[in-house]
């Protein structure tokens, strides 16, 4: 599934698949690493883990090459071979820029030191679609986490208050502030 499937640009010649396996490590369950010359890709079982990798990685360093991070789409029609993946772009930039920000907004309150944002949202993910996610950033022992639509939050109010996580019982708290446009 090419949803799953992400392509890796300007991989340097001396990456191996561990140094791969060990840069996208934290990112999901990977399938499948296949390396070419200067490219790769990486096969991840859960298309959410992919994106995830995609917003974090994409311009990261792996052994000393700064690498773009895509998702792989899928050519038709080229000899016996059904599927290649090629480069994926839009007008020459990522369809994964910054997380959406909205006004529907929860603070989680009381989590554990060794829950990370990815954690977070895969949580948060049961109630709603999440839109932005941050852990430990402000306040420790703190997230927040912002879903695309009001009903998203009220579910995830609803349904998740009271979770244990890491061993403690997260609160949750809609946020009212509203984000201001500044002049």
């Amino acid at each position: 599934m090419s949803g799953c499937r992400v392509f890796v640009g300007h991989l340097s010649s001396r990456a191996r698949e561990r140094d791969v396996e060990k840069f996208f490590k934290g990112y999901g369950r990977i399938r499948e690493i296949h390396l070419k010359n200067g490219f790769g890709f990486v096969e991840f079982e859960d298309h959410r883990d992919a994106d995830d990798a995609i917003y974090e990685l994409n311009g990261k360093e792996l052994c000393d090459e700064r690498v773009t991070i895509e998702h792989a789409r899928a050519r038709r029609g080229r000899g016996r071979f059904a599927q290649r993946f090629s480069y994926y772009s839009q007008s020459g930039s990522s369809r994964y820029g910054p997380p959406v920000r909205t006004e529907h907004r929860i603070i989680v309150e009381n989590l554990s030191s060794r829950i990370s944002w990815q954690d977070l949202k895969d949580v948060m993910r049961k109630a709603g679609e999440v839109t932005y996610v941050d852990a430990h950033r402000n306040n420790r022992n703190e997230g927040v986490v912002e879903f695309a639509s009001y009903s998203d939050m009220k579910s995830a109010l609803e349904k998740l208050d009271g979770t244990e996580l890491n061993g403690r019982r997260i609160k949750l708290i809609e946020d009212h502030r509203r984000h201001r446009c500044v002049a």
